[in-house]
């Protein structure tokens, strides 16, 4: 019996793994080398120059630095000027309060130099009362203070009696005008006449607050002295001019009525 030889065939494979990650990183080294080569080359070719890029760089920054300075102290001058302008508005201030103060105190010693000096200075005339002043300030919450000041002009030798009435014309919500008496509006009971006597003057001061829908037009003031040889006097002030001030001496007047 024969037998045939078996032949058998066996592939034998050498496995160096160092070896093969030597070349990778090889390739990848050979690679990145010329990729380098490239960008150099490119930036050569295109007139680069890393000397005076570095240069421009240092340029720029000495640029920037000065620049930072610069605004630092433009900062400190505008706070500087800043302070001075109102430091100087201040003054400004200062002083314009205080002349507007000297012309208002002017302004009262005139008044008062005339208003003693009427009622004062010896006349010839016959004796007469005027209202010398009528004055009305608001006092919040819709209310009113009133002032009226009466004189005697002319002689003085003798005290003046006499009443004074005070009342306001105005419309109502529904658009009719009437006239009030000074007891409808006032803040404290008091009766619709009121009496004076003086020589040389006296005030009447108080307050009042008008109904819900009342627009004032005007204020009336009358004074009738007790004497037939004094005539009256009634006044007749617009509201407006009251509200808006003025010369006390003088304040919102529209008409004198002397009978």
């Amino acid at each position: 019996m024969k037998f045939d030889p078996v032949q058998s065939k066996y592939l034998i494979s050498v496995h160096k793994p160092l070896m093969w990650v030597a070349s990778g990183v090889f390739t990848l080294l050979v690679i990145l080398f010329i990729i380098w080569n490239a960008f150099e080359y490119g930036r050569h070719v295109a007139g680069f120059d890393q000397g005076e890029y570095d240069q421009e760089i240092e340029i720029l920054r000495q640029s920037l630095d000065e620049q930072t300075v610069k605004k630092e102290s433009a900062l400190r001058d505008n706070v500087r000027l800043s302070r001075g302008s109102d430091i100087q508005k201040d003054a400004s201030s200062q002083i314009s309060d205080s002349l507007s103060a000297c012309e208002e105190a002017t302004l009262k010693m005139k008044e008062e130099l005339t208003f003693y000096h009427n009622i004062v200075t010896p006349r010839k005339s016959k004796r007469e009362i005027q209202v010398n002043k009528v004055v009305m300030t608001r006092s919040g919450d819709g209310r009113f203070h009133y002032k009226v000041v009466l004189i005697q002009v002319g002689r003085h030798d003798s005290v003046q009696r006499g009443v004074i009435e005070l009342s306001f014309q105005g419309r109502n919500s529904d658009g009719k005008e009437v006239r009030l008496d000074l007891p409808t509006v006032s803040l404290k009971k008091t009766g619709k006449r009121q009496k004076f006597g003086f020589k040389y003057f006296q005030n009447f001061e108080g307050g009042i607050k008008f109904p819900e829908g009342f627009e004032p037009l005007s204020m009336f003031v009358k004074a009738q002295p007790k004497s037939a040889k004094v005539p009256r006097v009634e006044r007749v002030y617009a509201w407006g001019s009251l509200i808006a001030g003025g010369n006390e001496a003088n304040v919102g007047q529209e008409n004198n009525k002397i009978n």
